[in-house]
């Protein structure tokens, strides 16, 4: 399935949500609540896919993997937090587990990690949300994948290198180096306003 942003259509198919009945027709497979769960979450989803690639096919390979997880799992979920986090950190390791395979990461040595690397996970709310997006889309690959997940997603470093299949000191370095670039990037953005 791959909305191609038809809003009448998107209003269409949720116009009725309710989200206990949603995920009891999920559980029971019944297509109709498959596609108003898609529906009603693919805007905020594709969002947040479009952070690590800006191949929108790609983008929809890896979030339409990430629904089949969430119907695959969709039984798991009790309720007990907000439906949309839940899909949201399906959808992240999706993105996660496609870059892993695609892309083969190098391996950073602890050496290599410049003593200022602590970034806060608060780093973001220095920054407009939106110029920080669009900064982050210019990063290298992997960086952009890495500093994702730490800075807007607020995973830690053991997470990540546990997500990407890479250390934590590759995760630490590549946060280090993208805060760099993104402060230097950032920094004449403001200048020159």
């Amino acid at each position: 399935m791959h909305i191609n942003g038809d809003q009448q259509s998107l209003a269409q198919h949720t116009d009725n949500w309710n989200e206990v009945d949603c995920v009891g027709g999920c559980v029971q497979q019944k297509i109709q609540f498959q596609q108003q769960l898609y529906y009603k979450f693919y805007p905020a989803m594709m969002a947040a896919v479009l952070r690590y690639t800006n191949d929108s096919d790609e983008a929809a390979t890896i979030l339409n993997n990430g629904f089949l997880r969430v119907f695959k799992q969709i039984q798991t979920f009790k309720f007990e937090g907000s439906l949309e986090g839940w899909i949201r950190k399906i959808i992240i390791h999706s993105v996660s587990d496609y870059f892993r395979y695609k892309h083969k990461p190098i391996e950073i040595l602890a050496e290599q990690i410049p003593d200022n690397e602590y970034i806060s996970a608060n780093f973001s709310s220095k920054y407009d949300y939106n110029k920080l997006l669009q900064v982050l889309e210019n990063l290298p690959h992997t960086t952009r994948i890495v500093v994702n997940l730490f800075i807007i997603d607020n995973y830690s470093h053991k997470d990540i290198a546990a997500m990407l299949n890479i250390s934590e000191n590759t995760s630490k370095w590549h946060v280090a180096n993208g805060r760099k670039l993104l402060q230097e990037k950032l920094q004449i953005y403001y200048n020159e306003k």
